[in-house]
């Protein structure tokens, strides 16, 4: 079982990139978009301004299994809806971020054995050291009523 693990991560993260390269909106608009507002005290914030963010330990060993701390913050003006954070394995619906609120959440990663990797990947393979881990993606729909994707922060992990 473990050993399918390999390849099962290797397929979620291809659909997750395919995903999230598919899904951005029709206006094409990017990440961080410059729609502003002025404040009456002259500083510009940004109606749409989300940052997502992952943590997880600096080291860990093979064979075990590690947590990691995702967050989706919305530093703008404006509220955001549907919020939902995606990864290889795991989907959150977060719902909506007002201004300045912040939704947390966990998840697992099995780290496996070069062992394991070796009966799916052939006698030569190992896990990288540093393990590299993607970000997760996020979806949300901003006051526009557009459908807004960005990405939060990758994790190197020390083996």
């Amino acid at each position: 079982m473990k050993s399918k693990i390999g390849i099962i991560a290797i397929v979620g993260l291809l659909m997750a990139v395919v995903f999230v390269s598919g899904c951005t909106d029709q206006n094409n608009n990017q990440t961080n978009a410059s729609n502003t507002t002025n404040t009456s005290n002259t500083s510009t914030v940004k109606a749409f301004d989300v940052k997502a963010t992952q943590t997880g330990p600096s080291t860990a060993k093979k064979g075990t299994s590690i947590t990691i701390n995702g967050s989706v913050t919305n530093h703008g003006s404006s509220a955001v809806a549907d919020v939902k954070a995606s990864g290889q394995d795991f989907i959150r619906n977060l719902g909506t971020l007002n201004p300045g609120q912040t939704q947390t959440f966990t998840y697992q990663v099995y780290i496996p054995t070069d062992k394991e990797v070796q009966a799916d990947f052939g006698d030569n393979a190992t896990v990288s050291n540093p393990l590299y881990i993607g970000g997760f993606a996020v979806t949300c729909t901003d006051s526009n009523g557009s459908i807004r994707t960005l990405n939060s922060n990758h994790l190197n992990i020390n083996l």
